[in-house]
């Protein structure tokens, strides 16, 4: 890929989004991705975007990525395959928000020093030939094929699909038909899922080149997740047991990351063949990882595996919501929004990318932890490859946070789709070829209100799609001056004769909401819109006294013959099936420079048994910035135990659960 070749390249496609290719069946998604450099995201959002990219994903050095292939450093089982693609599909993201001549230029050196390890029979691997189906060798070939398509999709460079495809060609030669099966493949005891997650570049190759052979082995591997094998007794039964509502602690081995990478792959076969079971079973297994697993911040995972989280997540649990497991979550949010159109999945991915996204990323974006806690201290991912001075999670937190473009404004078939309210500007093609532009002005999720300016030649008729959260029960929407109904957890379809100058104002539901811990009903914690927020002990001090969260609906009682003194009687401890019930927040009048939003949050004080009660506020904020210092002494907590002990609010020496015995407090490693 010499530079000759790629500026002629550049001259032809310009920095223009995704190459199109032909994909088959592309239509089957409701919603379709908007045009990356279409969306000029701002505020905190944008910010917390561009320092991913300039700080990390362009910062990296990206040489010691293609290493593994060049000299099969994997074979003593490592994994530093993934490290190439995972890092290579964040760069791509990257240059198509932002195209540059300097990004494109990283792109294709990146792609031309990989393809120096790939041999002349196509195969691509981090391994030797003798060491085919090493532990994690198929996992880093799936990573590699994804990069190749994401240069190809990109560039339209077909030499990066010829490679893909002989790569694939080469998989074949020893996983097809009649020959190894990759359900058989991998490490054991996660039971081959890792190996299995090639479904999903296996069918973009397909999308991209057209060839039958590739459609027939991605079929044939899912066949293979049915059938019993020396791995899997009864077989993975990925589909079966998802449909079967089988929670997904006991689906196939309970790997997170992995599982979901395997439905990924789903997603992307019913693409192309429109198998109605297919979506079906990702459907169900994902709203299995809501109701089972999925914690308040956005993520899941415990040491990397399912553990029935969603109702243990109160309790100090180890190696909390790997980073890998928050991207792929969102990945395959995004995947069910595009298929689907239901506005769950984009509720989802709004909470993971405000808490456990952002709360993952550390040092303005040059690297990322490992694991996430709701309570204690952060910690910075260690470098787990030092010959790729990096970590899983650093080079596949970005993945998560620069597919942001992709969903915040969508197209629909009838129009453009909101999803992420923020300041900045999104161009879109209505079908009739018309240009549209949409203008946000607002703060949120700071403050409530929302400005949505459009711009375009005539006028024309057409629906603007907005997502109203399933949390904003009293939501006001106007068009100009008139008043639209809306229904929370829905979409508010406007279609109407747009034109130039029109505006619509949207107020969101802003009040602090008290939220139930699934497996504790002890246990309290505090949402703001999509915003979880949490006590930090730069705010927030140990005292000696016992507190309990105030809602707004508390009655106070003053009886005379007390001295007038107030208190506050008992009373029954509410349920899952209680109304929704809130707490007064008000903006905390100072902070420390590095916390985004703090609030004062009203607390009841019983200064004895059951009279002269008071209230006393607390400071909490965000929960991303919650222990953003990544320090031992930077403490914090999401869940409140009622009552609140106050003189042990804030476990220490968390990370000593964070990571396995013999290691020591990990830092961000200091750019060479």
């Amino acid at each position: 890929m010499l530079i000759k070749r790629t500026l002629f390249l550049m001259g032809i496609f310009g920095f223009c989004t995704i190459f199109p290719p032909v994909l088959v069946n592309a239509q089957r998604d409701v919603f379709s991705p908007g045009v990356f450099s279409s969306a000029k995201i701002e505020g905190v959002i944008g910010q917390k975007m561009r320092n991913c990219v300039v700080n990390g994903v362009m910062d990296k050095n990206h040489s010691l990525y293609s290493l593994p292939f060049k000299n099969k450093l994997d074979n003593g089982g490592g994994f530093a395959g993934e490290f190439w693609g995972k890092w290579f599909t964040s760069a791509a993201m990257a240059y198509a928000w932002q195209p540059s001549s300097t990004s494109r230029d990283i792109l294709d050196h990146a792609v031309y020093e990989l393809l120096k390890g790939q041999e002349s029979d196509g195969r691509l691997s981090s391994y030797s030939r003798e060491n085919d189906f090493g532990y994690w060798d198929i996992w880093g070939r799936k990573y590699a094929l994804l990069g190749l398509i994401a240069h190809y999709d990109q560039t339209g460079d077909k030499e990066s699909l010829k490679a893909a495809c002989r790569a694939t060609d080469a998989l074949i030669d020893i996983a097809g038909p009649g020959k190894k099966k990759l359900t058989e493949t991998g490490l054991q005891i996660i039971g081959s899922l890792s190996s299995c997650s090639i479904l999903e570049p296996v069918v973009l190759v397909y999308e991209r080149s057209g060839e039958k052979k590739y459609l027939d082995f991605a079929k044939y591997l899912v066949k293979l997740w049915s059938e019993p094998n020396d791995y899997n007794p009864k077989g993975l039964h990925l589909i079966e047991d998802a449909l079967a509502g089988v929670d997904p602690i006991l689906i196939a081995a309970p790997k997170g990351y992995e599982m979901m990478s395997c439905y990924e792959g789903l997603c992307e076969l019913y693409r192309v063949t429109g198998e109605q079971r297919l979506l079906d079973a990702v459907v169900k297994f994902g709203k299995s990882l809501l109701k089972k697993e999925i914690m308040i911040v956005g993520s899941g995972s415990s040491g990397e595996l399912w553990c029935d989280g969603a109702n243990r997540q109160s309790e100090m649990l180890e190696q909390p919501m790997e980073t890998c497991v928050t991207v792929t979550w969102m990945k395959l949010c995004y995947q069910l929004l595009r298929l689907t159109g239901d506005p769950v999945w984009a509720d989802q991915m709004e909470v993971s990318l405000y808490n456990a996204l952002l709360g993952a990323m550390a040092d303005e974006g040059k690297w990322w932890a490992y694991f996430s806690p709701l309570t204690g201290e952060r910690m910075p991912s260690p470098m787990q490859v030092p010959v790729c001075e990096s970590s899983c999670c650093v080079a596949n937190g970005p993945r998560g946070m620069l597919i942001t473009p992709g969903w915040s404004v969508m197209k629909g078939k009838s129009g453009p789709v909101i999803n992420l309210y923020n300041q900045g500007t999104w161009t879109q093609k209505l079908g009739s070829g018309t240009e549209i532009k949409l203008a946000q002005e607002t703060d949120y999720p700071v403050n409530k209100e929302i400005m949505i300016r459009v711009d375009l030649p005539q006028p024309e008729r057409f629906t603007l799609t907005l997502r109203i959260p399933s949390w904003s029960r009293n939501t006001t929407l106007m068009v100009n001056e008139e008043v639209i109904t809306c229904t929370p957890g829905s979409y508010a379809r406007i279609e109407r004769n747009w034109k130039k100058g029109d505006q619509i104002r949207l107020e969101l539901d802003l009040r602090g909401r008290i939220i139930r811990a699934p497996g504790s009903v002890n246990e309290l914690a505090v949402m703001r819109g999509p915003i979880v927020l949490a006590l930090d002990n730069r705010m927030v001090k140990n005292e000696n006294y016992n507190l309990w969260l105030l809602p707004l609906d508390t009655k106070w009682e003053k009886k005379g013959e007390l001295g007038g003194l107030k208190y506050v009687l008992p009373a029954p401890t509410r349920t899952a099936n209680s109304p929704d019930q809130y707490v007064d927040l008000v903006a905390a009048a100072s902070k420390p420079a590095e916390v985004w939003m703090a609030f004062e949050v009203p607390f009841l004080y019983r200064y004895t048994h059951f009279f002269d009660h008071k209230q006393i506020n607390l400071v909490m904020c965000d929960y991303a910035s919650a222990g953003n210092q990544y320090s031992s002494k930077n403490l914090f907590r999401v869940w409140l135990p009622q009552p609140l002990f106050m003189n042990d609010i804030f476990p220490e020496n968390t990370w000593r659960i964070l990571y396995r015995e013999g290691i020591s407090r990990p830092e961000i490693p200091q750019k060479k």
